[in-house]
């Protein structure tokens, strides 16, 4: 996956596990070249945990707005993002140019709809399966839709809007993220809470770092720890761990004081004992786990699915996971651990619609795929 400076967006003293794994980069994203600060603002827009800034305070500046937890880009419909001559334009499945490359900057798409910049960094969307701008360019930055919002940020604060462009939440928040479960996290004051669809607050801010809702509980930190909390706030995992993340198929990865890793239950209860040095949330019943130096795979009751071989892994998707060979490239494997796609790339990221985009290491990213021919080969 694009290698990320952790730094730049990872709030200090709530490490993330899925940037560990996904390894975004700012410098170097693959749909768009976009000023840093406006980039940053959009990847953190898009993504979901959030903590304080660097500071303590408020932040300043656009890269300060948003938290981040999960990569972006993931949507199920529409046309895919290709770069070519420093633009982006996109394409259809098949690898046909739908639409000639014209923007700065592009996300994947969301419900529909594709962020993108224009070349004065204005964002606005596009319909994901006409190319049509739909939302004309006017904001400072601008996440995917999730529940019918998209959050953007206009002079350094952060609101909702519709899928006609039109405000339900005035920018009022100095941070902000997607809807997930109905709610969705803001910051004010320096704490964080969530707000409904019609930007009523139904959890006042009083957390220093949030995750996003998932399967009706959020991780929170609070008292020094992290745990968790239900819809309406009401602490239902006390806070007892270093670190907690989302919930998926009814199992959190949480870690201990003692650097261990293992799986709680939706009642705090372990489930999966302490035995990894770092973890990743389930995806399509197997989640990614360090044992010693290397990464493998195990499954919801704990046992060893894909032996520890892998510098890295990425989450599974439609059946395959992204795995980084030690001292070589980025390939594909299945279910059962076999290797699909040979590691033979920069970078890899989860196939979506039958895609997934891959970095050349000569440079340039393309589209391949589930054989690992490319339909759009790698380019700049």
């Amino acid at each position: 996956m694009p290698r990320l400076p952790l730094a730049e967006i990872r709030p200090t003293g709530f490490p993330l596990v899925e940037l560990r794994s996904t390894r975004l980069s700012l410098a170097r994203h693959p749909w768009g070249s976009v000023s840093s600060a406006a980039l940053a603002l959009t990847l953190l827009l898009a993504v979901g945990c959030g903590g304080g800034s660097d500071d303590g305070g408020e932040g300043s500046g656009l890269g300060a707005l948003f938290g981040a937890d999960e990569p972006a880009g993931q949507g199920g419909e529409g046309l895919f993002p290709v770069r070519r001559g420093g633009l982006v334009g996109f394409i259809d499945g098949t690898g046909e140019l739908v639409v000639e490359p014209r923007y700065h900057y592009a996300l994947e798409p969301g419900e529909g709809l594709i962020a993108f910049a224009d070349a004065e960094e204005r964002w606005g969307y596009l319909d994901a399966e006409t190319g049509e701008v739909v939302i004309e360019p006017r904001f400072d930055g601008a996440g995917p839709f999730s529940e019918g919002r998209a959050a953007v940020a206009v002079e350094g604060r952060g609101g909702y809007v519709d899928r006609r462009g039109d405000f339900v939440v005035e920018p009022q928040y100095s941070a902000a993220r997607r809807f997930s479960d109905g709610l969705a996290a803001v910051r004010s004051g320096g704490q964080w809470g969530w707000i409904g669809p019609d930007g009523a607050v139904v959890v006042e801010p009083r957390f220093p770092f949030t995750r996003d809702f998932s399967e009706g509980l959020a991780a929170v930190r609070t008292g020094g720890g992290a745990g968790f909390v239900d819809r309406t706030g009401a602490i239902v995992v006390e806070p007892r761990f270093a670190e907690a993340y989302s919930f998926a198929g009814g199992l959190a990865p949480v870690r201990l004081s003692d650097g261990t890793w293992g799986f709680v239950g939706e009642d705090g209860e372990m489930r999966i004992e302490p035995r990894f040095y770092d973890a990743q949330p389930f995806s399509e019943g197997l989640a990614g786990v360090r044992i010693g130096a290397r990464w493998g795979f195990v499954d919801e009751a704990g046992e060893v699915a894909i032996e520890p071989a892998w510098d890295r892994v990425d989450r599974f998707s439609e059946g395959l996971a992204a795995v980084a060979a030690v001292g070589g490239g980025w390939g594909y494997v299945d279910r059962r651990g076999t290797v699909v796609i040979e590691p033979r790339y920069a970078s890899a990221r989860p196939f979506q619609r039958g895609l997934a985009s891959v970095e050349s290491p000569e440079g340039g990213w393309g589209w391949i795929d589930r054989s690992g021919r490319f339909v759009w080969p790698p380019s700049q």
